[in-house]
C-alpha cells in the first residue's frame, strides 16, 4: 500500500506492488493510469497452521471432545487469520471472495503471525511470497500448509491463479494454493523523457531476465518469470516515441 501511495503522490516512477493489492485499491480508488511495465514471478499464497491443535470442540463438560484439525481454507470458517503488510490485504481478499467468513488479525511482522499461531492465538497465518519463502524454511513439521479445495480456487481466478507448493520440511508436497503476480508497475508517462527511460528498462530487463534465472544461487521466483506476459493489471503501452 505505501509503495501505492508513493507512486500515486508522484513520488516515485515505478514501484513493486502485488496485482491483489492492486485490484483491492481500484475498488475504491481509480488506479487508471498505473499499468504494469514488467508482470515479475508468481507469489504464492501460503497458509500455516500447527499440524496438532489443542483445541477440542465438542462433548460435554471437556469430556468426549473432539480434536480440531485444520486441513484447508475452509476449516478456517469462524476462526482467526493472522497477516502482516501487504499478506493482511490478500487475506481480506481472499476472504471476500470465498466467502469463508474468517477474522483477518493484523500483526507486526512475520515473525509475529508465527507466534500467534504457535500459542493458539490464531488458527493460520497467512503469507504471500515467491516460494521458498525464507520465513518458512525454518519450520518443521510441527507446522503444515493448509490447501485450497478447487471450489475456492475458481471463486478467486478473476485475481489469483492455481499453484502448487512444496516444503519438505514442512512434510508439504503437491498442496493446492492459488498465487498472485509481482509487478513492476508505473504511471501511464507521454513525455519523450520518461517513456524513453521506461522503454529502455522494459528491454533491459526482458533481456537479463532468463540470464538471472539462470545463474546459481538466485532465488527460484525468478525461473517462473515470463518475459512478455501480461498479468491481471493492464500492461503499459509504449508510445510511438519510445518503440523506434
Amino acid at each position: 500500500m505505501q509503495n501505492i501511495d508513493r507512486l500515486v503522490g508522484n513520488e516515485v516512477n515505478g514501484a513493486f506492488v502485488q496485482t491483489d493489492v492492486l485490484r483491492f485499491r481500484g475498488n475504491t480508488e481509480d488506479l487508471s493510469n498505473i499499468k504494469t511495465l514488467v508482470t515479475l514471478h508468481p507469489e504464492q499464497v501460503h497458509l500455516v497452521a500447527l499440524a496438532t491443535t489443542n483445541l477440542k470442540e465438542g462433548g460435554t463438560l471437556g469430556i468426549g471432545g473432539k480434536q480440531v484439525v485444520f486441513n484447508t481454507v475452509n476449516d478456517l470458517a469462524g476462526r482467526v487469520v493472522v497477516a502482516a503488510g501487504g499478506s493482511y490485504i490478500t487475506a481480506q481478499v481472499i476472504r471476500l471472495q470465498t466467502e469463508i467468513n474468517f477474522q483477518v488479525v493484523e500483526v507486526a511482522d512475520a515473525k509475529a503471525a508465527i507466534e500467534a499461531v504457535n500459542s493458539g492465538q490464531a488458527a493460520a497465518a497467512l503469507f504471500v511470497g515467491g516460494a521458498p519463502m525464507d520465513n518458512l524454511k525454518t519450520l518443521n513439521k510441527a507446522h503444515k500448509l493448509l490447501s485450497f479445495p478447487e471450489a475456492s480456487v475458481a471463486k478467486l481466478k478473476n485475481v489469483y491463479k492455481p499453484a502448487v507448493l512444496n516444503y519438505s520440511n514442512l512434510g508439504a508436497a503437491g498442496v493446492a494454493t492459488v498465487s498472485t503476480d509481482a509487478l513492476f508497475v508505473t504511471r501511464s508517462y507521454t513525455t519523450p523523457k520518461f517513456v524513453d527511460g521506461l522503454a529502455k528498462l522494459r528491454a533491459c530487463f526482458n533481456t537479463k531476465a532468463p540470464e538471472l534465472a539462470e545463474t546459481t544461487g538466485t532465488h527460484p521466483a525468478w525461473s517462473k518469470i515470463v518475459v512478455g506476459a501480461e498479468g491481471k493489471w493492464p500492461m503499459y503501452q509504449l508510445p510511438t516515441v519510445a518503440k523506434k
